[in-house]
């Protein structure tokens, strides 16, 4: 899980829309490589800055070997809204379908301390079960996401259980930090 989410910040979190091709690998490069030498591994799910899989973003990912996910339910953590406020998110939303995609951010002390345990006690009293975004594989649950149609997201976690990281052997270069 911790890889899966580091991706999704990148070193500088520009919308990568607005880089060049050399421009959106050079920002997922730096913190592969910080990756695979603090764990010795790839992630393979990415989620884009801002959710913004325009221009040549999800070419430059898939060649790169990520798969690209992004939420269903936005906490709007990040735009100073209150759990309380997050937590009607959620009601709404509903536990029906197959689960869902949370989009949180672990620096904000609220979604931490209050959403988070909130959202694990909902989860269990709705039956659902917490998984990682490598196990969720049940894309089927929705025709679209925030009204884009599913093939312009492309979260293609279908049926990949244990597929959280790339499959290989990466050599570290000493580098820790982005």
């Amino acid at each position: 899980m911790v890889a899966e989410h580091a991706l999704t910040q990148r070193r500088t979190h520009p919308a990568l829309s607005g880089l060049t091709e050399d421009g959106i690998r050079s920002e997922v490069t730096q913190v592969e490589d910080a990756l695979v030498n603090l764990i010795g591994k790839k992630p393979a799910y990415i989620r884009p800055p801002y959710l913004d899989t325009a221009g040549q973003t999800l070419p430059v990912l898939k060649a790169m070997g990520y798969k690209v996910i992004t939420d269903d339910v936005d906490s709007e953590d990040w735009n100073g809204r209150t759990p309380d406020w997050s937590e009607a998110a959620f009601v709404t939303a509903g536990p029906g379908g197959n689960g869902h995609i949370p989009l949180m951010h672990e620096p904000y002390n609220t979604t931490v301390h209050e959403l988070t345990p909130w959202l694990i006690n909902w989860a269990k009293d709705n039956n659902l079960k917490l998984v990682t975004v490598g196990k969720f594989t049940a894309w089927d649950f929705v025709t679209k996401l925030r009204g884009r149609p599913l093939t312009t997201v492309t979260a293609e976690c279908l049926g990949d259980l244990g597929g959280e990281y790339q499959k290989g052997h990466f050599e570290p270069n000493g580098k820790t930090t982005c």
